[in-house]
């Protein structure tokens, strides 16, 4: 019988500032959809040490392979200077 994905919990900080507050956002997503590292590495086109590197906060990975893994799992990064205060549709989640 396969392993069961078990769901790790998202980063507590308030901004994306650093590699490992990425990693551990991705790495919730990922997990929290119950995809294996193998499958969700797949999915993105990249290999499988390069998203165990960057669900580990590695600063050396390249932007193409951080962004084949957030288009992947769905995970826009936005910037609330551009964002309506006043739209009740917009919260503060991550994703």
């Amino acid at each position: 019988m396969a392993n069961k994905v078990i769901a790790s919990e998202m980063p507590t900080s308030p901004f994306i500032d650093n590699a490992e507050v990425l990693g551990k956002l991705i790495k919730a997503k990922r997990t929290g959809v119950g995809l294996k590292l193998a499958d969700c590495a797949a999915l993105c086109g990249i290999g499988i040490n390069t998203l165990s590197r960057i669900e580990n906060g590695n600063a050396n990975c390249t932007l193409s392979a951080i962004f084949s893994v957030l288009n992947g799992l769905g995970i826009k990064l936005i910037t609330n200077e551009l964002l309506d205060p006043q739209d009740s549709s917009l919260n503060d989640e991550w994703i």
